[in-house]
């Protein structure tokens, strides 16, 4: 029996970035740390990587080379290239992320 060596079309698409996040068990200002992995199951990297993030917010500064906000969107990276991505924030509660745009840049 041959293996296929191709990746699905998901592979090839946002469908391929997965985000995950839990809390470090850190807790900073009385709030607790919260760490956001974006994984990528693709061997391609993405750039302007863009997540859903409304109203998110953290009781301390994050780099905006590592997350930027404008509205109720999340540029990932200052829109580089990525393949796994983490960040993490400080509030009550998680926030519900998606990613919702970006480009494939495989060679």
């Amino acid at each position: 029996m041959a293996t296929n060596a191709w990746y699905g079309d998901d592979f090839y698409s946002l469908k391929s970035l997965f985000v995950r996040q839990w809390k470090t068990g850190k807790m900073v200002n009385n709030k607790p740390e919260w760490e956001v992995k974006v994984l990528n199951s693709s061997p391609c990297y993405f750039t302007d990587t863009k997540l859903s993030c409304v109203g998110f917010q953290s009781d301390t500064p994050i780099d905006s080379k590592v997350i930027s906000k404008s509205g109720d969107t999340c540029l990932l990276a200052n829109g580089d290239a990525i393949h796994d991505f983490s960040f993490k924030y400080v509030w009550d509660t998680s926030f519900d992320l998606k990613v919702i745009d970006g480009q494939i840049a495989c060679s």
